[in-house]
């Protein structure tokens, strides 16, 4: 008998606790996934009773519903809250569970989330694994790529997860903030489509702004109704979702936490994005440096260059033809060649706004840095890990050929240099273009 057993010294079972709590984890997924409804390889949760109440009124209790009614039926953000309460109940009633069958913590919790999980979409890739010796993420590195497993020390068929749960905690969060981003976007486009197309009709467009979006119902009121300010508010933030996504497609490693680096006197790999703690330093910053206005942060590692290739890993992950460890073997291979991708501080660096404006002008000008969807449209052939792996580990090679390294070098030369001139010469702003001077 077990003195930790919840039911009672006097309980016993035949059972082993954790294959009753794999069984219950595994009868919610089954359960849940004749709910789902995959559209655009995502999941969307329709929950059955919703269906057969649907279904139970006559066809004379059913209004024909034209396409606009479609179009404003069902708002994404009202889907996007019914997976997360979903998930939520899910995860908390198999904790539950396993405290019941006396299952610790440690183990019931990184379950509990990826099962619960399964009902958001853009996770629905994880499975799960039981055993005796504990619970893990199914799947391990199925990389065969020798320049990323020698210079890890990664075998195939490994496994990338830490024993503490950071990590499967992390791509847990990850795939649900990912999911949020793109069904913002998607909202976004829908929404500033559907201005147009009823820019001509009134009454219909104000049905629609009715039940559209909180932020959309916002710009309705301050703007007075003008559809041409009301669209580039709403172009303003899907270029955000857009940015927020790429920041957080990047972010595959866990932060440390600022105990963590307190503890161990290193926070390079503390979340530095916006953050209270990177904030606060970015300030005192601006203060010793006696900046005018603000200093902005700049990722060393072009979150748009990380975000295309840990995305097209994400792809091949959906398809089946990559694993999760996969991934996180890519974030790593990174981060041992000094540039970890992400918004931990040891990839931001402080920057002046013209300056670091002008940088990127020069650099996209010169096609030395390229934007995401230029990553993208190189990476569309990629069709399995090696290949994805090699591009990977191309972006580090020493010397102009690694843009990953070109681009860091250059940010870090670039306000340096942008004071050494000013001080060279008083005409000097650092704001006109650059002139390319022949060569004789």
């Amino acid at each position: 008998m077990d003195e930790n057993n919840p039911l009672g010294l006097d309980f016993t079972t035949p059972i082993n606790p954790l294959e009753a709590l794999s069984g219950l984890a595994q009868n919610v997924q089954r359960n849940f996934s004749s709910g789902l409804q995959f559209i655009n390889g995502a999941a969307r949760q329709v929950p059955t009773f919703l269906t057969e109440v649907r279904e139970s009124f006559t066809p004379e209790q059913q209004p024909e519903q034209t396409e606009f009614d479609q179009k404003i039926a069902i708002s994404p953000t009202n889907v996007g809250r019914i997976e997360n309460q979903l998930s939520n109940t899910i995860a908390s009633g198999i904790e539950s569970a396993g405290d019941l069958l006396g299952v610790p913590r440690s183990i019931s919790t990184p379950v509990a989330g990826a099962v619960g999980a399964i009902a958001t979409p853009g996770v629905g890739d994880l499975n799960l694994a039981f055993g005796a010796g504990g619970v893990a993420l199914t799947g391990a590195v199925t990389a065969t790529n020798p320049r990323i497993l020698r210079t890890l020390g990664v075998k195939p068929g490994a496994s990338m997860y830490d024993e503490t749960g950071a990590q499967a905690k992390n791509l847990l969060r990850r795939d649900k903030r990912i999911l949020e981003y793109r069904n913002t976007i998607s909202i976004k486009n829908e929404e500033m489509k559907t201005l147009r197309e009823l820019r001509g009709d009134p009454k219909n467009l104000q049905t629609f702004v009715d039940n559209a979006s909180p932020e959309l119902q916002k710009y309705w009121k301050t703007q007075k109704g003008d559809v041409d300010e009301i669209i580039d508010l709403l172009g303003d933030n899907k270029k955000n979702a857009q940015e927020g996504l790429s920041r957080v497609e990047s972010n595959v490693l866990p932060f440390d936490t600022t105990k963590q680096a307190e503890r161990i006197e290193d926070f390079r790999n503390v979340n530095y994005f916006r953050s209270n703690i990177g904030l606060a330093e970015k300030k005192l910053e601006e203060t010793s440096r006696n900046i005018q206005g603000y200093l902005e942060q700049h990722h060393l590692f072009p979150k748009g260059m990380s975000a295309a290739f840990f995305g097209k890993m994400d792809v091949l992950i959906e398809k089946g033809l990559a694993t999760k460890d996969d991934l996180i073997l890519m974030a790593e291979f990174a981060a041992a060649k000094g540039r970890r991708a992400g918004d931990i501080k040891a990839n931001l660096l402080n920057m002046q706004q013209t300056p670091h404006n002008r940088m990127h002008t020069e650099l996209r000008s010169m096609g030395a840095e390229l934007g995401k969807t230029d990553y993208q449209r190189l990476l569309k052939d990629v069709d399995n890990v090696d290949d994805l792996l090699d591009r990977w580990a191309d972006l580090f090679e020493p010397g102009i050929e690694g843009d990953a390294v070109y681009n860091a070098a250059v940010a870090e030369l670039w306000e340096p240099l942008d004071e050494l001139l000013k001080k060279i010469s008083r005409k000097y702003t650092g704001t006109a273009k650059l002139k390319k001077v022949p060569i004789k």
